[in-house]
């Protein structure tokens, strides 16, 4: 009994290290979101936006030009990952 109150008490410490602050912040995602996806035809809006596993999952969508898409954030470099994207 003592042995798992050790391993729950170890895997609580390292899980909670394991979790570190993003160096980007989700305002500094949404603005990376909407100036990547902002064109000619109109201007990008993010519809929501969560942070998950290091990085931001950030729906938007361009009405200008009838866009809308998935895009992951990096929350360290700010690296963006196109996950779904589709056009009207």
């Amino acid at each position: 009994m003592k042995e798992l109150s050790v391993l729950i008490i170890f895997l609580s410490i390292f899980l909670v290290g394991c979790m570190q602050q993003p160096q980007i912040t989700e305002s500094e995602a949404i603005a990376i979101i909407e100036d990547l996806h902002t064109n000619s035809f109109g201007d990008a809006e993010v519809l929501s936006i969560e942070y998950s596993w290091g990085r931001y999952v950030v729906e938007w969508e361009n009405e200008g030009n009838c866009e809308w898409g998935i895009d992951h954030v990096d929350g360290d470099d700010g690296n963006v990952e196109m996950k779904q994207a589709s056009i009207c």
